[in-house]
């Protein structure tokens, strides 16, 4: 369940129910039995939070702990009431993952006369879990690393479940004994362990240089910090690292290739709900099971494609489209003051040369500008053009999202383009918080629904949608493949019509086309035609992407030299046109700081 990457584990039980009032020397596992409404509620909040994996409140459920409570006789009932929460609040919507701590023994107990007492207590608690119908087994928190393969072991051999095996680190990066990441790394994949990785021990910094090694040993890799060091204040433990931290420790996380991510000591929902935002973002949270509808037996039965607005009759960019013809856009983004003066003029020129839409940003780098709506509409009234318009999943919620849609949609914009948008950190805005309650898969999918007249609740709808949907591809990406997982996915969504990043390296260009072909979608050729030798520099250096061969920056200084610099950034993004024209159903062009002639004299001879 984690190969692609993006699982989102919830945070800690024990210290939330600490927080809530259980006495620190109560037995915590057994709040699953006096008070299972507080226990529900916290897997509760976590689901809402973005989990995709609930952890049961087992951690200490084996017998050897509960004795010392006095509750070894309630092991059977704990462990059954801590699964049938988490399962409960699930409901088909996440996956329950049975927590397995350690026995508490030292090393010298476990090579001496209670090792097979602990062996025997392990293996039930095992068991137990696995007969209460948990979806993966996590052996968490192990200081012993020969604790923990025999864990592995047991579970592997008395169950199929899924192994998530979770060590312990110090803070020199090392494991008790003196091991480091990569060598405890190899030992749980060879005792078996299907996802390896850390949990506790210290905060985010400590759990990226812990995790990061392992990655590429044959195994997913997990990572679950503590909310930081524990301190006490006045008199109780907290953990100071703040939710927001948990945001950029999550994508540094999966950048570095980690594929299971999760909270532990000190963390709550909301460190949990920055680390769901910052795998959306990512678009990496394609792990997780397809939700159910909440009160629904079963999901509700899509319309047909049959019963769409067919796609020729949304906007003259869709009959076009549906008719295969060559077709183009010109991006015009809004002012930074309120005058559009200019832009309904670049928009009627375009018009007038033949461009079949221009398209209009959403707040582009995380900066803040007039609504794209607002422009569209003036673009429209003046110009008798149909906008392609962006949506970015940033910075609306679920039901923003929706009724910023519908209302587009009521004001005739039909063009859209689905993006998850750049990140607030990106702009002038850093503090600016980022929603992404869903990517631009999530969005396409909601999308798709409307125009067969279904709304995300699968309630249908009074009239359906008739949008056309373009999304983004990168054909640069630095992860590549992940890169063409996610455009499969979008189109499984519902797009129409995929526009490239820029690529100024044709080898990228060809390569994308190639792998693209076998997924049926138009493709409109991205091209941002160079300004100067210093524009090439900037781009190079400072847009991920975009980065620009040697071959080319070369041109660029020898046509500045002779003040012709973008006159060759026109003949390059032209020549780059020109070869895949066979290839391509249209061309996006990002003419620099708004200048509609230069993208004319691009698509000239093209249209």
């Amino acid at each position: 369940m984690a190969q692609q990457g993006g699982l989102l584990f919830d945070g800690a039980m024990g210290s939330l129910l600490y927080e809530r009032g259980v006495f620190l020397t109560s037995c915590f596992e057994h709040v699953s039995v006096t008070q299972p409404a507080l226990v529900r509620r916290i897997h509760e909040e976590y689901l809402q939070a973005g989990a995709r994996v609930l952890t049961t409140n087992t951690f200490g459920a084996n017998r050897l702990k509960l004795e010392k409570h006095g509750l070894g006789d309630e092991f059977a009932a704990i462990n059954r009431a801590s699964v049938r929460l988490a399962r409960e609040v699930a409901g088909g919507r996440a996956y329950v993952a049975g927590s397995v701590g350690p026995t508490g023994l030292p090393l010298s107990a476990l090579a001496g006369v209670l090792g097979e007492r602990a062996e025997a207590v392990l293996a039930e608690h095992i068991d137990a879990l696995a007969e209460a119908g948990v979806d993966a087994l996590c052996l968490e928190t192990f200081e012993v690393l020969q604790e923990l393969e025999l864990a592995i072991r047991l579970a592997k051999e008395r169950t199929t479940l899924p192994v998530v095996a979770s060590m312990v680190f110090r803070a020199d990066v090392r494991s008790a004994a003196g091991l480091t990441p990569e060598q405890v790394g190899r030992r749980l994949v060879a005792a078996g362990a299907d996802v390896i990785g850390a949990n506790c021990g210290g905060g985010p910094d400590l759990l990226f240089r812990v995790a990061a090694p392992m990655v590429g040993l044959g195994a997913p890799v997990l990572a679950m910090a503590n909310a930081g060091r524990p301190e006490t204040v006045e008199g109780r433990t907290i953990y100071v690292a703040n939710p927001e931290y948990f945001g950029v420790f999550a994508r540094r996380l999966l950048k570095a290739g980690v594929k299971v991510i999760g909270g532990c000591c000190g963390t709550g929902p909301d460190h949990i709900r920055r680390m769901a935002n910052a795998a959306r973002m990512m678009a990496a949270d394609e792990g997780a099971p397809r939700p159910r509808i909440e009160g629904a037996s079963s999901p509700p039965t899509a319309p047909s494609l049959a019963d769409e607005i067919p796609l020729a009759e949304r906007s003259t960019l869709g009959e076009r489209l549906a008719a295969g013809d060559f077709v183009s856009s010109v991006e015009l983004n809004p002012p930074v003051g309120f005058d559009l003066t200019k832009r309904v003029a670049s928009a009627i020129a375009l018009r007038d040369f033949g461009v079949t839409t221009v398209n209009i940003a959403d707040g582009p780098r995380a900066s803040l500008l007039m609504s794209n709506v607002a422009m569209a509409v003036k673009v429209a009234a003046g110009s008798g053009l149909s906008p392609l318009v962006h949506v970015c999943c940033r910075d609306r919620n679920f039901l923003g999202l929706q009724a910023h849609l519908l209302g587009m949609h009521v004001l005739g914009l039909r063009n859209l383009v689905v993006i998850t948008g750049d990140p607030p950190k990106m702009g002038p805005y850093p503090h600016a918080t980022a929603v992404y309650d869903v990517d631009s898969v999530g969005l396409l999918n909601v999308i798709t629904g409307f125009n067969q007249g279904v709304d995300p609740s699968g309630r249908e709808m009074p009239e359906r949608t008739a949008f056309v949907c373009a999304t983004g591809a990168e054909p640069a990406a630095l992860d590549y493949e992940r890169e063409l997982r996610r455009l499969e996915m979008k189109r499984d969504a519902g797009a129409h019509v995929v526009m490239t990043q820029p690529v100024y390296d044709p080898y990228k260009v060809e390569r994308f086309l190639d792998d693209a072909e076998a997924l049926g979608l138009p493709v409109m050729l991205g091209l941002c035609p160079l300004a100067s030798y210093r524009n090439a520099l900037f781009l190079h250096d400072n847009v991920p992407g975009m980065a620009v061969p040697d071959y080319i920056l070369r041109r660029m200084e020898q046509a500045d030299a002779r003040n012709a610099g973008q006159a060759e950034g026109i003949a390059i993004a032209r020549e780059a046109l020109e070869a895949v024209r066979h290839r391509v159903q249209g061309a996006y062009i990002m003419p620099p700081f708004g200048r509609h002639k230069v993208a004319i004299e691009v698509l000239t001879g093209f249209m």
